[in-house]
């Protein structure tokens, strides 16, 4: 037996609404089936990833589960709820909600999220109750200083702004910034503290010494507008990891769709709508940052895996150079089921169950795949479940 301490896993969950959250619980799945949860020491979440993040840790008492905790309660328990309500969308208010909340449903779309997190979703508790392991960092994007803004259980800010050591905020205020879409639910604002802010090295993190906050409020948008993989506390390019070994990128990204729906009709409908140069915008930082993670990880700077939502198991297969005998893909998801997944719409809705199995699955199957073909070496106990 090895005498070499386990890999630190850092986690790094993208954004892409309920799509994304359950294709991401079904990596953690594959994650947990050869008991790998238990070496995640870092995790860095954008939207979609931060609420389902938050969801692991409100139902497994407020700790990081170990995988079979993960696999016989917090997953089926999850699937449960998720695909019991709506989060949002206007079936979730219905009438009586539509006539309470009608000036909020215009002004304070991320208010209302945050507050049926906590009531549909019994996502409650302070980030200050988070646990000390793993780290949990839970990206937005500032408005003001155009930043990455992060929480997390001892910190939140972004360095132009300064950071504050005690964040006094619920969880569930964090995950709703986080997956605020611009446009599409909003920014959420945070009344901050006076007292208590640091400058900070913009490359370490590290305080400089206290100041004053440029503002007593501030706006906190989808982490996604500015990154949506969630990568940046856990990897910069050409540089290591950040507390963690081993990196696995889980990105459930939607494409970049043709322009559609407005406003108005996306609302009724409980999709999630942001103008069309967003959109582009969003698309081309994400491609760029993919390319430069896969740069990274192929000339060995850093270790990890890149899983990417809709390429098939037959997909990764010929990327790997790999094929296996055309019987044996009978086993998993067809490639065009694969693609389906990727091409649903990016919403806060209750997924039907054999949606929710049909992505969960997905997801399951693409960290199978490329574990197995790409990590064995850093995880010897992987293997492909189809074996």
């Amino acid at each position: 037996m090895s005498d070499l301490p386990p890999v630190r896993v850092g986690l790094s969950l993208s954004g892409g609404g309920i799509r994304a959250a359950v294709f991401h619980l079904g990596v953690l799945r594959r994650l947990a089936r050869d008991n790998l949860l238990e070496q995640v020491s870092s995790l860095s979440t954008v939207s979609g990833g931060s609420l389902v993040t938050a969801a692991v840790f409100a139902h497994s008492g407020m700790i990081w589960p170990g995988s079979e905790q993960y696999r016989s309660d917090v997953y089926p328990r999850l699937r449960e709820l998720i695909t019991a309500r709506d989060l949002l969308s206007f079936r979730a208010l219905g009438w009586r909600g539509i006539l309470r909340h009608n000036v909020r449903i215009l002004s304070d779309r991320a208010g209302l999220l945050a507050e049926f997190l906590e009531e549909k979703w019994k996502i409650v508790g302070n980030l200050t109750e988070l646990p000390d392991a793993p780290t949990w960092w839970i990206n937005t994007t500032c408005i003001e200083t155009g930043k990455n803004w992060r929480f997390c259980k001892r910190e939140m800010g972004d360095w132009q702004f300064g950071r504050h050591y005690n964040p006094p905020f619920g969880i569930a205020k964090a995950a709703a910034a986080s997956a605020a879409v611009p446009y599409g639910i909003g920014a959420l604002t945070f009344v901050l503290p006076e007292d208590g802010w640091h400058r900070t090295d913009p490359e370490t993190r590290q305080p400089l010494g206290r100041t004053a906050p440029p503002a007593t409020r501030v706006r906190l948008w989808d982490g996604g507008a500015y990154e949506n993989l969630g990568l940046e506390a856990l990897y910069k390019p050409g540089e290591p990891l950040r507390g963690c070994d081993f990196i696995i990128c889980s990105d459930a990204s939607g494409p970049l769709m043709p322009p559609g729906r407005g406003p108005v009709r996306a609302l009724l409908r409980g999709e999630l709508w942001s103008p069309r140069l967003f959109d582009v915008t969003s698309d081309q930082i994400r491609a760029l940052r993919s390319r430069m993670l896969a740069r990274d990880l192929e000339s060995g700077i850093i270790r990890g895996v890149l899983l990417k939502m809709g390429n098939s198991v037959r997909d990764i297969d010929v990327k790997l150079n790999r094929l296996r005998e055309s019987r044996d893909y009978d086993r998993f998801l067809p490639d065009g089921e694969s693609r389906l997944a990727l091409n649903h719409p990016t919403d806060l809705k209750a997924p039907s169950t054999a949606l929710f199995d049909q992505i969960a699955r997905h997801g399951f199957e693409v960290a199978d795949t490329v574990l197995t073909g790409r990590a064995q070496a850093s995880f010897p106990q992987t293997r492909s479940w189809a074996d």
